[in-house]
């Protein structure tokens, strides 16, 4: 935890300030009062113009680092009995679009 507010302004796409747009008490992950700052890219130039991101500000004064959120995907676990009612349309599916003579109409396109 040693990003600076002047760190977190920074765009993180072109790396160019940006302004602060609003700010909200909430609460971290610890359970913890803090701030969130939603700033906005100024740069015209950048594919992120007037894009918002959040800076969290502890209590403390401190400033997390930045998580992008693109850590390995979390899916909820499926029953059996779905898993397989999945499966099943699948073979129907692959069987009704390999059988000789048959066709599959879009059903997007009349």
């Amino acid at each position: 935890m040693s990003t600076t507010m002047e760190e977190a302004k920074k765009c993180p796409k072109c790396g160019q300030p940006g302004k602060e747009k609003s700010i909200r008490a909430a609460t971290n992950s610890r359970n913890k009062p803090c701030e969130i700052h939603m700033i906005e890219c100024q740069s015209k130039l950048c594919p992120w113009f007037e894009t918002s991101w959040a800076v969290q500000v502890n209590e403390d004064g401190s400033i997390p680092d930045a998580y992008s959120g693109l850590g390995d995907k979390q899916f909820m676990r499926v029953s059996p009995e779905s898993e397989t009612r999945v499966q099943e349309a699948i073979q129907r599916q692959l069987e009704a679009e390999t059988q000789p003579g048959s066709e599959v109409r879009n059903p997007h396109n009349g």
